[in-house]
Parts: structure tokens; sequence; C-alpha cells
């Protein structure tokens, strides 16, 4: 059954996460059909400090912009 894995950095509230898992979880079962319990989602929460995008640390006070560049 469905497995959905959602990698994002730790900046969500328990809030949003719940709507994040809700949507997630109503829309696999609404397009694969899949009963709702056979539906996992799992919220991995990066640290930025272990993120990177185009050699740039998200750390970086410029890497919206440094890691758009490369």
């Amino acid at each position: 059954m469905p497995f959905i894995t959602v990698t994002t950095w730790p900046n969500q509230t328990d809030e949003q996460c719940q709507k994040l898992i809700e949507a997630l979880t109503a829309t696999t079962h609404e397009v694969t059909g899949a009963p709702l319990d056979k539906i996992t989602v799992v919220v991995h929460e990066v640290p930025q400090a272990r993120w990177g995008e185009a050699g740039i640390m998200a750390t970086n006070p410029d890497f919206p912009e440094l890691s758009r560049r490369r």
C-alpha cells in the first residue's frame, strides 16, 4: 500500500504537518483507491545545517540566491 515520504526543513507547526498528512492521504486515496488505513505518510524534518543545494549550505544567509545561480 502507499507509503509517502516528505522531506522538509523543520519549520512547520504540528497543525501544518497534520494538514499536509491529511491532504496527501486524501489525494492518494482519491487517485489510487487505496484504503485510508493503508496509506502511510512520514514527514522527515532535516535541519538546514544538513541541507544543501548547488553546493551551498542552507544555513548560508544568501542561500536562496546562491543556490539558484549555479
